[in-house]
């Protein structure tokens, strides 16, 4: 080979590389903005089971609140909207205990 002819053979390496490398960063970059849109999802959808299950009983024991807190956190974290922020709220204005009557 001559120098020119190895010069443009280690150049189409390199391009080869570079499209090959280029592909695999983008597949991965899709599959975790996948994974990251299918998390936030999960989160949204336990804060909203919490949310409609301890607003109808008109209490949220501490542990269930705590639980709910780091849903809420990893779901801000992976940049959640603020959605979920106004039922963060309504739950963490309700008691910690339950509301008898006594007979």
């Amino acid at each position: 080979l001559t120098e020119c002819g190895l010069g443009a053979l280690v150049t189409l390496g390199m391009g080869t590389i570079y499209k090959c490398l280029s592909n695999r960063i983008h597949k991965q970059n899709m599959d975790q903005k996948a994974l990251r849109d299918g998390t936030l999802a999960l989160l949204r959808s336990e804060i909203i089971r919490n949310y409609e299950k301890y607003m109808n009983r008109e209490f949220i024991p501490i542990y269930a609140m705590e639980n709910v807190n780091e849903l809420y956190a990893a779901y801000h974290s992976l940049g959640g909207n603020g959605t979920m922020t106004k039922l963060m709220e309504e739950l963490r204005k309700l008691s910690s205990k339950e509301k008898r009557e006594d007979l």
